[in-house]
């Protein structure tokens, strides 16, 4: 005797739809912040960004207690930001140091902790440098910077014990949003001061024709 067994046909399951993420928009001149999930409990250390605007709440609400300060970052609704009583009592006695901190250099809204800086005359002449640099247009590499250090502190007469060695050009560029950029080929050769009058050239004698008028061809479409 056969029998014909048959598979229950099941019901065919639904898609699943992922729900959109919402991503903040970060520019990048946008500080960075320690704020996380309303949810989430644990103390993280704060950025210098952070404590500005928990020093701003406070001269708005000057009545508002310490603990009810606390509370209220570390229920908001666009990114928490958790610490105790104590570290902000702590943080309340080092505002005045906390704000000489700002203008250290141009990433220090972003920095949890202070930058060390052993000698504030090398660090400034090479800063110095650098933009004398950018002004004529001159590339300068990670070894240009760390030669040109060398030699500010020779000629500052620093001792031994006080020159820097090792890892600090990453600190240095985090620091003052320096990067460094590989160029390649006819990039590596090219006079940016006459491509900037080219272009200018470019855009008087473009500004006869109608956009539909307008030819590229190769690349140039990509410099307008």
């Amino acid at each position: 005797m056969s029998l014909n067994l048959k598979r229950k046909s099941r019901d065919k399951p639904t898609a699943y739809n992922r729900p959109a993420k919402q991503r903040k928009i970060i520019t990048k001149d946008t500080p960075r912040t320690s704020a996380l999930s309303p949810t989430c409990s644990s103390c993280q250390n704060l950025t210098l960004s952070d404590w500005m605007m928990v020093y701003s709440f406070i001269d708005s609400h000057p009545n508002v207690t310490q603990a009810e300060i606390v509370e209220h970052f570390k229920s908001l609704k666009s990114g928490a930001l958790v610490f105790t009583q104590s570290t902000l009592s702590r943080k309340l006695r080092e505002r005045p140091k906390m704000e000489a901190r700002i203008n250290d250099n141009p990433n220090a809204l972003s920095s949890k902790r202070p930058r060390v800086v052993t000698r504030p005359d090398v660090e400034r002449a090479l800063i110095l440098w650098i933009r004398h640099m950018e002004n004529i247009h001159e590339t300068v590499t990670g070894p240009m910077l760390r030669e040109k250090r060398k030699r500010f502190e020779d000629e500052f007469d620093v001792p031994e014990n006080e020159r820097l060695s090792g890892e600090w050009l990453q600190s240095f560029c985090t620091a003052y949003k320096i990067r460094e950029y590989r160029r390649h080929g006819e990039a590596g050769s090219v006079d940016i001061e006459a491509v900037d009058k080219e272009r200018e050239r470019c855009r008087k004698i473009l500004a006869k024709f109608a956009p539909k008028d307008r030819w590229n061809f190769d690349e140039t479409s990509f410099f307008p």
